[in-house]
């Protein structure tokens, strides 16, 4: 659902790298952009659809994944702030992934070639998008060392922390996946995130009903996580 949105010029809600910009890129950024809603489970982006925008989170989280024959992977779960589509800057046509919202999500779609165009002429601004990239990039690296060489334990302890200390902020939350989205985050089976949480609860590692989970023997998950 397309909402009304606010004049980027004056938004207190505006990306990092959209300080960088002046009050005429942000114009020119707010005549190519759009504010929209998106329902729980509705797709945001689809992987091998024409890249034609960039996303900004303003309200919500997502499911970033790579969609394949035998089974997808997560590569990132996105809340506030998080900009989607930026690995589809300058050198590709064609979006290498596929976003669902876990939760509502609104978020502002911005037209890519402006964003080309600024970046071309706006160093500051370049650089942090840049950065911004290279954050994703990071992540993504970090998600193929946990998923290639810990344990099940480890790896579903990683996701836990991920959860509390990026997401929730908060070592109590609610859950706002599966437990096949787990899964697909850990990589691995269903039956053995079940089976796993279930030991960590059993330990006094964590506290779970359902799907609200309180941390409470962080020191003891970061071990298993290390």
């Amino acid at each position: 659902m397309v909402n009304k949105s606010i004049d980027c010029v004056f938004c207190e809600n505006k990306s990092v790298c959209f300080n960088e910009l002046t009050p005429q890129e942000l114009s020119e950024i707010n005549k190519n952009k759009v504010e929209i809603s998106y329902k729980k489970d509705e797709t945001i982006i689809k992987q091998n659809s024409f890249a034609s925008n960039i996303f900004f989170i303003k309200k919500g989280l997502v499911k970033i994944y790579l969609e394949s024959k035998d089974r997808d992977l997560i590569i990132e779960i996105g809340g506030k702030s998080k900009m989607l589509g930026l690995t589809s800057l300058n050198h590709t046509k064609y979006y290498k992934f596929s976003v669902v919202a876990i939760e509502d999500v609104v978020l502002c779609q911005i037209n890519i070639e402006i964003i080309n165009k600024i970046m071309l002429t706006n160093q500051y601004f370049n650089n942090q998008v840049i950065s911004n990239l290279n954050t994703t990039i990071e992540k993504i690296l970090n998600k193929l060392f946990c998923i290639s060489h810990k344990q099940l334990q480890g790896r579903l302890a990683d996701a836990l922390i991920c959860f509390s200390d990026e997401i929730y902020n908060n070592n109590k939350f609610t859950l706002g996946v599966s437990r096949k989205d787990l899964a697909d985050i850990t990589n691995m089976a269903t039956e053995n995130v079940v089976r796993i949480l279930k030991e960590f609860n059993d330990k006094k590692i964590i506290k779970l009903a359902g799907k609200n989970i309180e941390i409470i023997n962080y020191v003891e998950l970061k071990k298993l996580s290390s």
